[in-house]
Parts: structure tokens; C-alpha cells; sequence
């Protein structure tokens, strides 16, 4: 059987990722196509208890900490939902992967890029992403969407210069090649259109 497409999609808070990621799965599923909807850190039931650990304002782990609870998170991931669905041939479209902890971790919080790239090969060595696409809205633009951080979230309330941190890094893997820049300041609908021509181009 044909191995399946991998599909990221990128951006900050406010950007209309996990919005996006529901429209692509339908414009693909009315292409005739078999779309798996999944999100990081999540995706299974372990991977979404510790993403309410994560998230959870209770708790402070210091950034090694946070990193490696994203790692184990995306191998429990990785292993049950992403990998058995490439092998049967179904296109995988993930709401956050690897470049976000690259971003988050790394130029958020100041852990070694390079280690983070280097824990990020280990952990997925046996998936290939397709296409990785940044949504791209300044944070500013993003929280005003959502009408502010949400207080209850760990990362959200990390503030607006930890958030420009994490754009300029988004910026530069864009730059890099790594990820692909879509506008998405623009109306929904403009938006979805511009991603699903992007996506187009690798199935």
C-alpha cells in the first residue's frame, strides 16, 4: 500500500490552526481523500494527559522538564496514531509537530536549538513530513482574536515578549526553508484556500 502524506500546520496562539486543520481534513475527505485529524502534544489518551500537565498552571517544571514531557508525548503519539496511519496509505493532517518545540522550547524558553533538533530526529526518525505550513499572524493579531491570553493555560501565560520570541523563531525556520509561510491575517476562507493549494502540491 502506498505509504500516506504528513501534513503540519503551524503558528501562534490566535493564528486559526486547529480551524484550518478541520477545513483541510474536509476539503481533502470531499477529494475522495482519507484524512486523519490529530493534534500535538495529544492525539491519544497519554499524550493528552500529559498535555494537561503541561498546560495545567499548578505545576512549574523548568524547560528541560517541559521539553522532555513534549517528547514523550509525541513518541506515544508518533507510535499510535501518525505511523499506523501513513502505512495504510492515510493522509495525516497534525495540528502542531516538531518545529513548534523548536519554536517554543527553543527560542521561547532558551533550550540549545540544536539539542532539541537533535532530540526531535531521535524521537521521529521514522516519520516524514510532507509539508509544514506556518500560519502566519504576529502574536499581537493573535491574542486580540482570541480576546486575550487564557490565565488558566501555562504557555499562554508565559507573556507577549515569549510569544515574540517564538514567532521570530517560526519566522526564521520559514526562512530556512523548513517551514512553508501562509498569510493568515486574511479572511478564513482566503486562508483555507491558500493552504489547500499549498497541500495540493504534495499529494
Amino acid at each position: 500500500m502506498k505509504q500516506g502524506k504528513f501534513i503540519v500546520l503551524e503558528g501562534v496562539e490566535g493564528a486559526g490552526k486547529t480551524s484550518q486543520c478541520k477545513r483541510l481534513a474536509a476539503a481533502l475527505e470531499a477529494k475522495g481523500i482519507d484524512a486523519v485529524l490529530t493534534r500535538e502534544p495529544g492525539g491519544v489518551p497519554l499524550a493528552e494527559r500529559l498535555r494537561a500537565l503541561i498546560l495545567d498552571t499548578e505545576y512549574t517544571p523548568d524547560a528541560l522538564t517541559e521539553l522532555y514531557m513534549y517528547m514523550a508525548a509525541r513518541r506515544e503519539h508518533l507510535n499510535k496514531i501518525i505511523l499506523p496511519a501513513l502505512a495504510a496509505g492515510k493522509t495525516v493532517i497534525c495540528d502542531r509537530f516538531t518545529y513548534s518545540t523548536v519554536a517554543y522550547q527553543g527560542y521561547g524558553r532558551g533550550v540549545d536549538i540544536e539539542f532539541i533538533r537533535a532530540l526531535n530526529a531521535e524521537t521521529v526518525k521514522a516519520a516524514k513530513v510532507d509539508i509544514a505550513l506556518f500560519l502566519d499572524v504576529p502574536p499581537a493579531v493573535g491574542f486580540a482574536r482570541k480576546g486575550g491570553a487564557d490565565c488558566g493555560d501555562r504557555m499562554e501565560s508565559g507573556g507577549i515578549a515569549f510569544f515574540e520570541r517564538i514567532y521570530d523563531g517560526f519566522k526564521a525556520m520559514c526562512a530556512a526553508g523548513e517551514l512553508v509561510a501562509i498569510d493568515a491575517t486574511v479572511g478564513e476562507q482566503a486562508v483555507a484556500e491558500s493552504i489547500l493549494k499549498a497541500v495540493e502540491g504534495v499529494l
